[in-house]
């Protein structure tokens, strides 16, 4: 019998939203079942072996240069390595659940953090130059709403292929911008998203891929600014350790660019030898 103070509708409402719960539950059955497939594990692994190595890069070079009095103190780059390693960390789990808006947001912030101080670094490089008159630099000299100094940056890069790791570090962060602000593209991206029913939390091995090639391309980025920030000695030392065949920037596209420059390195023509 119909309880004559229930709204009209109301019990095919309720009939409806049961329905909507059952097909629900029937998704995420069957997307736990994709979560365990090899191909999503295998892009998991990449995820863990790209932020393991993007921490090694920061760690390693807040270590190499620290042997340089007050420098982690004094340079903005190093001074903020706790809040890069955070966000690197953030971006990890936020992926794994598949949260990938949010981690690209964090991947534009942290290219626009690397630019801008390790802009105002080769700007003010005595380290007389205390960290307050940095920032105090930074407020004034670099604009807040771009990336423009990306151009006046001298990475550790053969003359020929400065201007275009420049391009690539402006363009990455120009299209991960579209996701920062309300844009054409980040609606247009969840439209498309919807259409093919990968809402949130029901990311395929296919996006998953699509995130960490980005991811790459932003740390490969990421690595050759913070090697440079370490100064061309220390960045010599650093990278004939990292550059390794079970690296997984050890076939990158800047990084590498960066590691052929120490090709004259006595330990690693020693190195190659051995290997012949």
């Amino acid at each position: 019998m119909t309880n004559p103070e229930e709204p009209a509708g109301f019990g095919a409402l309720a009939e409806w939203w049961e329905q909507q719960q059952e097909e629900r539950a029937l998704k995420q059955r069957k997307h736990q079942e994709h979560l365990r497939s090899p191909q999503y594990q295998g892009q998991l692994k990449r995820l863990d072996r790209l932020t393991e190595a993007a921490i090694n890069l920061v760690y390693m070079s807040h270590v190499g240069i620290s042997r340089m009095p007050n420098a982690t103190d004094t340079y903005l780059v190093y001074s903020g390595t706790d809040d890069a390693l955070e966000c690197i960390v953030a971006i990890r789990a936020l992926v794994a659940q598949g949260v990938h808006n949010v981690a690209r947001r964090e991947c534009r912030y942290l290219l626009e953090q690397a630019v801008k101080f390790l802009y105002v670094d080769q700007q003010c490089p005595s380290l007389n130059v205390t960290r307050e008159q940095r920032i105090e630099f930074l407020k004034k000299e670099v604009p807040r709403s771009s990336i423009q100094p990306i151009f006046d940056v001298a990475p550790l890069l053969p003359s020929d292929e400065v201007r275009g790791f420049q391009e690539e570090v402006k363009g990455r962060w120009s299209s991960l911008s579209g996701i920062v602000h309300p844009s054409k593209e980040q609606i247009d991206e969840r439209a498309a998203r919807a259409r093919r029913g990968a809402f949130s939390g029901f990311e395929t091995a296919k996006d998953l891929t699509t995130m960490n090639n980005q991811l790459a391309s932003v740390y490969d980025c990421l690595g050759v600014m913070w090697l440079t920030a370490a100064g061309p000695s220390t960045a010599g030392d650093l990278i004939l350790e990292l550059d390794r065949e079970e690296w997984i920037f050890h076939k990158s596209k800047w990084l590498q660019k960066l590691s052929r420059q120490y090709d004259y390195k006595l330990e690693r023509q020693t190195s190659t030898r051995k290997n012949e």
